[in-house]
């Protein structure tokens, strides 16, 4: 069953989505959303660039993470957004690892 291993991508996608709509950058968030929309197509290719745009898209988490710790006051507790932020990053990188799969790689002829 091959479409489990999409289900936590695709939840991956639209929680960076949402967080590039938090960020007023609203290109971004429909371009988050076309990524794993992307895996329709298939080509040896698009998954290799779904899987690396996953793996880098740590990055908003590390700029959204960034972004909250400094509109907190100095006295406030960090480790909670330190946590959720650290367990986003941890879900979206299991969510590109999920693709290193033999029967994927047999389906998209790697």
């Amino acid at each position: 069953m091959v479409i489990y291993r999409f289900i936590p991508l695709v939840i991956s996608w639209i929680l960076i989505s949402a967080q590039n709509y938090l960020d007023g950058n609203k290109f971004l968030m429909i371009a988050s959303l076309v990524i794993p929309m992307l895996l329709i197509i298939m080509r040896p290719p698009i998954l290799i660039f779904v899987q690396w745009m996953t793996f880098l898209a740590i990055i908003i988490w590390i700029k959204a993470g960034a972004n909250y710790i400094s509109m907190m006051e100095p006295n406030d507790n960090y480790f909670i957004i330190v946590l959720l932020l650290s367990f986003l990053s941890l879900w979206t990188v299991g969510s590109g690892l999920l693709l290193y799969n033999d029967d994927l790689r047999r389906l998209y002829r790697l």
